[in-house]
């Protein structure tokens, strides 16, 4: 068998220069397709579509599908008005991750969600979202760290029994570049992780098709730690 080919959801910038004073761009952090390359996956970046039908087709020319981080997913979508210290807003990203959640789950493709990632599978199959974690004060921990991006500053604990915890142990140290976090879970999923302040670091779906969200970016530290290089290894060749 040849390697699997990894889909990696796009992400949109608007580049502001002369001539081109609101040019869209459609990306990939590099650190996405290096990590698939390392362990053993071809990547394939996913432009944004807005045709249901055609995102399908899409999805179907890859094995499995990386849900990238990005900005914040709209409070609307998950039933609350927005708050005043939420952050930014795409429709396109949104309305374009709801239809790759939608066609991997009817196609029975495996998903990897890491940081927006997370909260759009539990915002698609039904859970909600804290809009702003420095508003509540039952959350003391830095989750929108000051460090450099592949140091880790904070402690995170796997639940026993979940595949989380069978690929990475019982603890470990990650990074963290977030305001907004999982707060009432999506039915069919279970909590795979927490911060030691409760925060949910890590859901998966119930059932034989592997679908996993995280709250760090292991992207950002597979170089230096071998458990998030593991991570993506597992998850490209193994479930």
């Amino acid at each position: 068998m040849g390697k699997k080919l990894i889909g990696i959801v796009a992400d949109i910038e608007i580049v502001k220069r002369d001539g081109f004073p609101s040019y869209q761009r459609i990306y990939s952090n590099e650190d996405y397709i290096e990590a698939v390359i390392q362990c053993g996956g071809v990547p394939i970046i996913l432009p944004f579509l807005r045709d249901y039908s055609t995102v399908k087709e899409q999805i179907k020319l890859v094995d499995k599908v990386i849900i990238t981080g990005g900005c914040d997913v709209n409070p609307l979508m998950y039933g609350e008005e927005s708050e005043i210290l939420s952050g930014e807003i795409i429709p396109e990203r949104d309305n374009y991750d709801m239809m790759v959640i939608k066609s991997c789950e009817e196609l029975k493709k495996p998903i990897l969600g890491i940081c927006r990632g997370v909260q759009s599978l539990n915002v698609a199959y039904g859970g909600t979202l804290y809009q702003h974690l420095p508003s509540r004060n039952e959350f003391y921990i830095q989750h929108n760290q000051k460090s450099r991006y592949d140091v880790g500053i904070h402690t995170i604990i796997m639940e026993k029994g979940t595949k989380l915890q069978q690929i990475l142990g019982d603890s470990i140290i990650v990074n963290s570049f977030h305001h907004q976090a999982v707060k009432d879970l999506a039915p069919g999923f279970v909590v795979s992780a927490k911060s030691k302040d409760g925060v949910i670091e890590g859901i998966e779906k119930l059932g034989d098709v592997s679908v996993i969200g995280v709250q760090w970016h292991p992207e950002k530290m597979f170089l230096k730690c071998e458990q998030m290089k593991m991570l993506f290894y597992e998850f490209i060749n193994n479930i």
